[in-house]
């Protein structure tokens, strides 16, 4: 995909708009195939019904971008300050969408804990990362209902999405390149996200840096496991997560004096991957959701303290998953 914004979008938009009107168009023989696969498949090997809830899913995804777009398009002629705000609630709008389409078409219970921790504002929104979709979380739990203006880093790669592609570019977000040579540059751009926080802001970045995996999990804390430090003690005991990687999360703590609030989560493992969503495990799922709050007096003030502490911080989200895991099973493969 170009890294130039408006050949991106000359692919990305055209692309939305006609998919859309293709699977409009073609809905009443997906909805008799998929019938037909679903049931097959449920009757060889009870598996619930994946295809529908796909299809149904791209969608109502789809229809999401279609109007976002469109509502983007009318805020152009606005003066920057009405614009910024209406792209605000725009994204607001476009992702409580998605959030409640996607509980509503799987099915899944959610359980959240501690949510009011999170206000007020400013603060340093930490979130674990799981899946394809846990990028959902913390719009759905933090932003959208207590009205906190989140600031996102987020992967580079995601620009292909054009809604957040436009409206994220609009906004103060950063999409991190990770495979810069610059990487000085890079987490100069997220600590600059922070450096002008106001009451109902925020910035959340998940220190683990991609989703986690249990590959992932073993060949990262080997990594780490050479650190003679806490760093390495506590990499190694990992089981859930990802051994945090520090810089971004060090330059966000240097630009303000904010809070910081941890989202940790268990259940959406099995939206991992495209695979993980068609073997249906995720359907009827319980998701279990835990917000709490760090004071920023409780941080300590040196860089290595500071990544000793955020280890600490990531060995307790990873006791929480594991300990939600005895009581509700393991996570789906």
């Amino acid at each position: 995909m170009p890294d130039n914004p408006l050949a991106r979008r000359l692919i990305t938009i055209p692309l939305v708009f006609v998919t859309f009107l293709l699977l409009t168009a073609l809905s009443p023989a997906l909805l008799v195939v998929g019938g037909a696969i679903d049931a097959t498949r449920a009757i060889v090997s009870g598996k619930p019904w994946m295809t529908l809830r796909s299809v149904a899913f791209l969608w109502v995804y789809l229809l999401g971008q279609v109007w976002a777009l469109l509502g983007l398009l009318l805020t152009v002629p606005l003066p920057d300050g009405m614009r910024k705000e209406a792209t605000f609630r725009l994204q607001s709008s476009w992702t409580a969408w998605n959030f409640a389409a996607l509980r509503a078409l799987f099915s899944l219970d959610l359980e959240v804990d501690g949510q009011d921790s999170a206000k007020p504002g400013p603060i340093l929104l930490l979130s674990r990362h799981a899946s394809m979709v846990d990028t959902m979380l913390p719009a759905g739990l933090i932003a959208n209902p207590l009205g906190i203006r989140l600031r996102y880093v987020l992967k580079k790669e995601l620009l292909v999405d054009p809604t957040l592609d436009i409206g994220g570019s609009r906004l103060p977000n950063y999409f991190i390149d990770r495979s810069a040579t610059d990487s000085a540059a890079e987490i100069d751009a997220i600590r600059q996200l922070a450096a002008d926080l106001g009451p109902g802001d925020g910035v959340l970045i998940y220190p683990e840096g991609t989703r986690y995996s249990e590959e992932k999990r073993i060949r990262y804390s080997r990594r780490m496991a050479s650190d003679a430090g806490i760093v390495g003690q506590v990499a190694a005991g990992l089981r859930r997560v990802l051994p945090p990687r520090p810089g971004g999360t060090l330059a966000l703590l240097e630009a303000t004096s904010a809070d910081v609030v941890v989202l940790a989560h268990r259940g959406l493992e099995g939206l991992a991957t495209v695979r993980d969503i068609w073997s249906g495990g995720m359907v009827g799922s319980r998701i279990n959701v835990l917000v709490w709050r760090v004071r920023r007096d409780e941080i300590p003030n040196g860089r290595r303290e500071r990544i000793e502490w955020l280890y600490r911080l990531w060995a307790e989200v990873d006791d929480w998953v594991v300990a939600q895991e005895s009581v509700g099973g393991p996570a789906p493969a």
